[in-house]
């Protein structure tokens, strides 16, 4: 998993600093392979524990049609003194492209061993993952809206929500496909977020029963904090 990539100008050596902070350095690396590459998987072409440490699939589709290998990117703005975040497919971005930039994928927000993070836990609250392909890149691309949506001027949402919109949090994950569970627990899950959701209109999940009051509902939803989650 990928917090921090710094590489020099020929791309020789690849710096890799990881969520335990210890630092991976990998040498001789080849500028034509993608984040996500297939041939990746062999020795010859890449440092293995690079491929370790991105979590590689065996069998990535190399189109970028379907959006479970979208990892969020962040490049410092010189002209504009700030971090443009934006997401990008593992399996198309090249190596080259992203020196001295930040990916962070869905390992980076939360995992086993750290805990998950909120976004983690509501999709399999409201069954939002089956399979479990997509659901990688469904959590990213809402980890995203998230994050430039607390960028905005919008006034403070309230406590356990944030400041994404119901309709940015449909838009959210347009370029994520699933084929088992139908959008509508995955778009519930991205609208418990939302500070202007009806709660009525999230459907069954395993936080509430039905009947239970607003409050009970908002008390059961696993806690989102603004400035620690995002």
């Amino acid at each position: 998993m990928f917090t921090n990539l710094i590489g020099n100008s020929q791309l020789k050596q690849l710096l890799i600093s990881t969520a335990n902070r210890s630092i991976l350095v990998v040498e001789d690396i080849d500028c034509s392979l993608e984040l996500q590459d297939r041939r990746a998987q062999q020795p010859r072409m890449m440092n293995p524990d690079l491929a370790r440490m991105m979590n590689i699939d065996p069998y990535p589709t190399t189109q970028g049609g379907c959006g479970p290998r979208v990892v969020l990117l962040s490049k410092y703005n010189p002209v504009l003194d700030q971090v443009d975040d934006f997401t990008v497919s593992s399996c198309l971005t090249l190596l080259c492209s992203i020196n001295g930039c930040s990916i962070t994928t869905t390992e980076g927000i939360g995992n086993t061993r750290d805990g998950f993070h909120p976004i983690h836990e509501r999709f399999s609250g409201f069954h939002a993952s089956q399979c479990g392909f997509c659901t990688t890149g469904m959590c990213m691309s809402l980890f995203l809206a998230l994050v430039n949506a607390e960028k905005t001027p919008r006034p403070e949402p309230p406590l356990g929500f944030s400041k994404l919109k119901v309709s940015e949090a449909e838009k959210a994950i347009v370029g994520n496909l699933c084929r088992c569970t139908g959008y509508r627990p995955i778009v519930d899950a991205c609208k418990s977020f939302t500070a202007d959701v009806d709660m009525e209109d999230l459907g069954l999940n395993s936080f509430w029963r039905k009947g239970d009051s607003k409050d009970v509902k908002l008390s059961s939803l696993p806690s989102y904090k603004r400035n620690g989650d995002v």
